[in-house]
């Protein structure tokens, strides 16, 4: 960068290239591991329908839900 761009500034005051990138991979990143904290919070709620479907198949009317749920879907 020239030191004519920002005439009458410190170099420290400068806009650093690298400050933008830096930025912009930030919230690009935020943005990433919002969407997967969805994404997780839907596979753990469908893991949870599934077990409650499936139940604990203990007995055999445990296994008769689950096999009824199965057919359902």
């Amino acid at each position: 960068m020239s030191q004519y761009a920002f005439p009458g500034t410190s170099p420290s005051h400068r806009p650093h290239p690298t400050g933008f990138a830096g930025y912009n991979y930030y919230m690009d990143a935020k943005a990433r591991h919002a969407t997967a904290m969805i994404e997780e919070e839907k596979r753990m709620a469908r893991n949870q329908q599934l077990m409650d479907a499936y139940g604990s198949k203990e007995s055999l009317s445990d296994m008769q839900q689950a096999l009824d749920a199965y057919h359902a879907r």
